[in-house]
């Protein structure tokens, strides 16, 4: 009985959890940054093949994004045409995205792949993903939730 119990319960589940590692300190200054609980810092840019594959699930979490989430993305595009070739148009005012002049965001948050993410929640980092991402899907929005009211100071451990 119990092991019929076990298997159903492992049979429900449908995805894996969304791989990060856990971080902890003070995140870096930002300017012109959208004021929240929760800030998904992105870094991004038009001419990377694995951020053109995640930007649809970006624009999707941005505009539906948990209670207390805002999304910021830091390209590291020359100029906005080249973004605003590959959007087919601006982008939307919920990727609050800019140009990183000089990496300058980039450096300090110790960015060294494309695209790299973390989470800053009430001025404190607490999580990094590198790589593309499906932002839209159960298991992130369950995971970003999760992580987002998580009490200050739990401990750094890596999650796969």
């Amino acid at each position: 009985m119990l092991a019929i119990f076990l298997l159903a319960l492992l049979s429900c589940r449908t995805e894996a959890p969304p791989s990060y590692i856990r971080i902890t300190g003070a995140a870096p200054a930002l300017s012109d940054v959208p004021t929240s609980q929760a800030l998904l810092v992105v870094f991004w840019a038009s001419w990377c093949p694995p951020c053109r594959e995640e930007t649809p699930q970006l624009l999707a979490l941005a505009e539906d994004p948990p209670s207390g989430l805002k999304v910021a993305v830091f390209s590291h595009d020359q100029d906005m045409a080249a973004i605003e070739s590959f959007l087919r148009g601006p982008p939307s005012p919920a990727l609050h995205l800019r140009l990183d002049e000089g990496e300058a965001a980039a450096r300090a948050f110790g960015v060294d792949k494309l695209p790299s993410s973390f989470l800053v929640v009430n001025g404190r980092l607490v999580a990094r993903f590198t790589g593309p991402r499906t932002w839209k899907s159960a298991g992130m929005r369950r995971l970003l939730e999760k992580l987002m009211s998580e009490p200050a100071g739990t401990p750094s451990t890596p999650a796969n």
